[in-house]
């Protein structure tokens, strides 16, 4: 079995996509194969004996079931040295193959290869950043086909688990230590995010554990290059009166986890009326029993709002709003003074904008007659 097995294994083809069934979710990389096979080979296993058990246990049920009245016999038990050699080499034998082809998929699956194609993952409470070679970042994973790709995750606060079920991959990511993963996948996506692989934090990190919900996109090599050149320089493409509007949203979508505009508070204040709450005298409060005049203005630790705004993003903790924790993590290197400038001018201009963040003064697309 052990010699027939590998050469089996050796010369399986993969498919492009394994199909779904009814335990896993259809299968994206060139991982799945090998992780599926061995999955269903423990599952066919464990059917096998289950069968195989409750079927004898009926059968001796009935058949040696003693009538009423039957003297129990204590005597005549023999022992079958064949009986006890079979069920005890077998099931170690198929121990034995479940762990040494499990542990030759851990290897295969912690081993990247050298040519991988390395994307910075930042996990924190509570979403994802990845960052590129090349200085661009997406709160979407993406990635090109055809060609291995290595995440080199760290936590900014506790414990998270980046978790892609179509990939079969799914790795710790432990705070102070570096952990990574790597996949090939072959299957163009395209960007439209519904038609994204699920990647999901599978470590309960508190309240906001649900919102760490993103998409894993995949581009054929040359749509990616393009894509990367013109994610790098988004921010830069964008003139600066209409940087609020139309980066301002986007930059959002990861504060909306905390921070909401309609005025409900969540894990942190709620931005609505946050502009003037901050050039106002008498705004909130903080932890230590200040407000926003005693550190905000000429001579003071900041000279205007907008220093204040942009320290508060790079060192969230120096300065807590009572009665909110110290939770938010600092975006310090992941937001640069530019995107500071779109969520400041975001803050100062909210009326133009919905309940989720969208602007509302965009023009409409008239009806097609």
């Amino acid at each position: 079995m052990l010699s027939i097995a590998p050469a089996i294994l050796a010369t399986m083809t993969p498919p492009t996509v394994t199909p779904a069934d009814f335990w896993l979710p259809i299968g994206a990389s060139e991982q799945a194969v090998n992780v599926d096979w061995m999955f269903n080979f423990i599952n066919y296993v464990c059917y096998f004996f289950f069968v195989l058990v409750v079927a004898m246990m009926v059968t001796f049920v009935v058949k040696y079931h003693a009538k009423k009245g039957t003297r129990i016999r204590t005597d005549g038990i023999t022992h079958h040295t064949g009986l006890e050699l079979s069920w005890t080499i077998i099931p170690l034998l198929i121990c034995i193959a479940i762990f040494f082809f499990g542990f030759r998929g851990y290897v295969d699956l912690s081993t990247a290869p050298k040519n991988s194609y390395d994307i910075n993952v930042a996990a924190f409470k509570w979403g994802w950043q990845f960052k590129y070679p090349n200085g661009a970042q997406s709160d979407n994973l993406v990635v090109p086909s055809d060609r291995p790709v290595r995440l080199v995750m760290r936590s900014s606060d506790v414990l998270h688990c980046c978790y892609i079920p179509a990939f079969r991959v799914k790795k710790d990511i432990v705070p102070g230590r570096v952990s990574s993963l790597w996949f090939q996948c072959n299957i163009p996506t395209g960007l439209e995010e519904r038609d994204g692989y699920h990647l999901f934090c599978a470590e309960y990190c508190g309240t906001g554990h649900s919102n760490m919900n993103r998409r894993v996109l995949v581009l054929p090599q040359a749509e990616f290059d393009a894509w990367l050149t013109k994610q790098a320089a988004w921010l830069d493409e964008i003139s600066d009166d209409e940087l609020y509007f139309k980066a301002g949203p986007k930059i959002y979508a990861r504060c909306s986890q905390c921070h909401s505009i309609d005025g409900t508070d969540g894990l942190g204040p709620t931005w609505k009326g946050i502009w003037t709450r901050i050039t106002t005298p008498g705004g909130a409060r903080f932890s230590d029993g200040k407000r926003y005049e005693d550190f905000i203005g000429p001579g003071k630790e900041y000279a205007n709002p907008e220093e204040y705004i942009r320290d508060s993003i790079y060192n969230p903790g120096k300065h807590l709003v009572a009665p909110f924790g110290n939770v938010m993590p600092t975006f310090k290197g992941q937001l640069n003074d530019r995107g500071v400038e779109a969520i400041t001018g975001m803050m100062q201009h909210l009326d133009e904008f919905d309940a989720k963040g969208a602007w509302t003064k965009a023009p409409t697309t008239p009806p097609k007659p």
